[in-house]
């Protein structure tokens, strides 16, 4: 599970992305302004934009507490999830949209992020969902789909996967395979 700070951030996240949408916006659409901002921030950077993990479902990468969130929302579960309770307060789902029920806390998202985040809604705003959903099936994408049909635990996008989707360079993926087995090492 994510510790309290890290809902945090990826829920200030969401509802940054959220609040740019009056009429609230579908949850594909919703999940790959985060993947495409996350992946080329991660392979600028080095690190993430968001602390979410990527599973390769049918539509593309997911964002995995995200969705869990938005799912229990739209079924009306809540008191099961104590740690997620002022994260699903804060979005409404109404038919399979979702919108920011209050503006996001800035102050956990720093000026470089929201610009990530700013680039990739302008980029995705006005195309349609699927369309987008396409544009994520690609060869790392099809890898991790293929891996996790031989072990269902196996489709994770892990950052590395995500890193090179977005073309990272050869010593950018290096150094976040060395960052992974620091965090690996420490735990």
């Amino acid at each position: 599970m994510k510790t309290l700070e890290q809902i945090q951030k990826i829920e200030n996240v969401i509802l940054y992305v959220l609040q740019k949408f009056d009429d609230g916006v579908d949850y594909i659409k919703l999940f790959k302004i985060i993947y495409f901002a996350q992946r080329d921030y991660l392979c600028r950077f080095g690190k993430t934009l968001i602390p979410e993990t990527f599973k390769a479902r049918m539509h593309g990468p997911i964002p995995t507490l995200t969705d869990k969130v938005i799912k229990n929302v739209e079924d009306g579960v809540g008191d099961d999830f104590p740690d997620l309770k002022e994260f699903m307060e804060s979005i409404k789902v109404i038919d399979q949209k979702v919108y920011a029920l209050r503006e996001p806390n800035l102050d956990f998202i720093a000026k470089k992020e929201r610009e990530y985040l700013d680039k990739w809604f302008d980029y995705c705003k006005d195309r349609k969902s699927y369309d987008l959903s396409e544009e994520s099936h690609d060869d790392v994408y099809h890898n991790v789909v293929a891996r996790s049909k031989k072990d269902p635990q196996q489709d994770i996008m892990t950052n590395i996967d995500i890193a090179m989707s977005g073309h990272a360079s050869d010593k950018m993926i290096e150094y976040i395979r060395e960052k992974e087995l620091l965090v690996a090492e420490l735990a």
